[in-house]
Formats: C-alpha cells, sequence, structure tokens
C-alpha cells in the first residue's frame, strides 16, 4: 500500500519589488538549477532548518532540468532519496538549495507593450540589474534567456542567500530579511510540510515533485520596458513508498 504525504506551494513572487507596471506570464520553458535537497527536524520554521538530512546532493554544478517536460516531476524526484534519514526522528520543514539563475523562454507583456525573453534588445542580469527583454508582439519570436534574482532584493522569509549548498550556516549566508549580494550565489529555499515525516523501518518512500508554471515569469517595466523576474512555480513534494 501506498503512503502519500504531500506540501503544496504557491508563491506570488521570489523577489520583492515595486512595480509600476507589471503582468505575470507562463513560460513555455522554466529551466531551473538545483543543487540539494534536504529535510529539517521538527522546531525548524519559515527562517531555520534544523538539523538538515541531506537527501542528495549535485555538488556546485547542480542538476537542471526543464520544468515544463513531463518528466520534470521524475528529474527531480531523481535528485534525493530517504536513504540518509534515521528512523524514528520527525521532520516538518523541506528545504531546496537552488541556483539564482534560471533559464526561461516566454512572452507576454510588461502590462504597457507586448515583451518576449531574447530577441535583439536582450540583455543579461548584472549585479543588481535584472535581466531585460525585447518588445516584440510576436510570442514566437521568443528564445531562451538567462535571468536571475538580482542583488540587493530581499526575498520572502521561507528564503535566504547562501553561499553553501550543504545547509550549513557560513559567515556569508544572509538571514531571512535580509538582501541577497553577490557573496550569496546560492537560495535557500524552505516549504513547511503538510505533515510532519517520520521514517519508518520496513518503509523507504520516493520524492517525487511535480511543477505547475502558472504566472512563473514576471514582466517589469517599472525600471526599464521588459525586465524579467522569476517568479516560483506551484511546487507539490509529495513521498511515495
Amino acid at each position: 500500500m501506498n503512503r502519500i504525504f504531500s506540501a503544496l506551494i504557491i508563491f506570488l513572487s521570489l523577489v520583492n519589488y515595486n512595480k509600476a507596471y507589471s503582468a505575470a506570464v507562463t513560460p513555455s520553458s522554466y529551466i531551473n538549477t538545483v543543487h540539494s535537497v534536504m529535510l529539517c527536524e521538527t522546531g525548524s520554521s519559515q527562517t531555520t532548518c534544523l538539523n538538515p538530512v541531506i537527501l542528495g546532493s549535485e555538488g556546485t554544478t547542480g542538476k537542471s532540468f526543464d520544468l515544463s517536460s513531463t518528466i520534470a516531476g521524475q528529474s527531480a524526484g531523481g535528485i534525493g532519496s530517504l536513504s540518509s534519514v534515521p528512523y524514528g526522528k520527525t521532520f516538518t520543514w523541506f528545504q531546496v538549495i537552488l541556483n539564482r539563475n534560471f533559464t526561461v523562454t516566454a512572452a507576454g507583456s510588461d502590462d504597457t507593450a507586448a515583451c518576449i525573453t531574447g530577441g535583439s534588445d536582450a540583455s543579461a542580469a548584472s549585479g543588481a540589474t535584472p535581466a531585460d527583454g525585447t518588445r516584440d508582439a510576436t510570442a514566437s519570436n521568443a528564445v531562451a534567456q538567462v535571468i536571475r534574482i538580482p542583488d540587493n532584493f530581499t526575498l520572502p522569509n521561507h528564503m535566504n542567500g547562501t553561499d553553501a549548498i550543504d545547509g550549513t550556516v557560513t559567515a556569508n549566508e544572509e538571514p531571512a530579511g535580509d538582501p541577497v549580494d553577490g557573496d550569496t550565489p546560492y537560495i535557500k529555499f524552505r516549504v513547511e510540510l503538510g505533515t510532519p515525516f517520520t521514517l519508518k523501518p520496513g518503509k523507504m518512500p520516493n520524492v517525487q515533485v511535480a511543477f505547475n508554471l502558472t504566472n512563473a515569469v514576471q514582466f517589469d517595466d517599472d525600471l526599464a520596458a521588459c525586465l524579467i523576474w522569476p517568479n516560483a512555480p506551484a511546487v507539490s513534494i509529495t513521498f511515495v513508498e
């Protein structure tokens, strides 16, 4: 018999910025790099992952996969297993270490004009400057473009900047509520499990992940035309025996 528990995460935005004109769109491709996944013990919170147990690590190179793919959940689930989890210990949060760069293909509007990723006017993100797309009303002209969570932006409390992929807290780490900067190339992304998880002898569930990319990219006309920001997709994390 399969025992399944899941946590559903839906966030409006990865970054916190003031938008004069902006609109969220659904990308046709959304490539993300995950460096490690881990469980957090009882006592963890939105801002802290206590005594993380790593389910899997892909090192500083990470593992990239297109969340729009029909097998993206299988790819993401392949990052980790519960073989390192001790029996009888209860975990209440799940933490993922993500790269701050995303590669997306999208077309939509910044709420004043049509925009695409890539194109003749596209520019890369750099430091505190977000990526810039191109004003173009032909959606089929959109091509893959690297976008980034820029420096000096404050993330919601369930995320914070880090330079470590093993869940440890280093001297360069930005506490939850502080802006990310050039010393923190990764993001700790935490979600509370809907049901606390305790591994029992004879049970070895697999980690599975499913994604919904609705509104996962934001075009913004606040500082310049067609600025591009990564929004968080809806993510369903399940442990299936």
